[in-house]
């Protein structure tokens, strides 16, 4: 998942917000997404399994849930003129074609603001039968 949404990102982010194929990690206690802004970085994805539909027969319907979690940071005092697009294409990219076994797709973000930097924490979650 992380790399057909890396993959789309990188083509279709095409003002000063661009992607990083480096993981989100931590470099002596400081986030790597909070030293090189203006960068999406995303996780390594996740995977998580839940009962859709529970049955008698005991032989339930799952679901398996995929998450991958990004991070983009700006700088809060100046407001960067191609952020409403690249959220709206960040956005888009749980609809991209090639990933095809989800059921639902869903993207979500939030937004905090420390000291000067304008953080925004978003997921892309991704629904198959298990």
């Amino acid at each position: 998942m992380r790399t057909l949404l890396l993959t789309y990102l990188t083509a279709n982010l095409t003002g000063s917000i661009k992607t990083s194929q480096e993981l989100p990690f931590d470099q002596g206690g400081n986030a790597l997404y909070l030293k090189n802004m203006k960068r999406v970085y995303l996780s390594e994805p996740t995977k998580e399994q839940s009962t859709l539909v529970p049955l008698l027969s005991e032989d339930d319907i799952c679901q398996t849930i995929t998450t991958v979690q990004g991070y983009l940071a700006m700088d809060a005092k100046n407001r960067n003129a191609d952020l409403d697009s690249a959220l709206a294409t960040m956005a888009t990219a749980k609809l991209v074609n090639t990933i095809t076994d989800s059921f639902r797709k869903e993207f979500d973000y939030t937004t905090t603001i420390d000291n000067d930097i304008l953080l925004y924490e978003f997921e892309y979650r991704f629904y198959n039968i298990a």
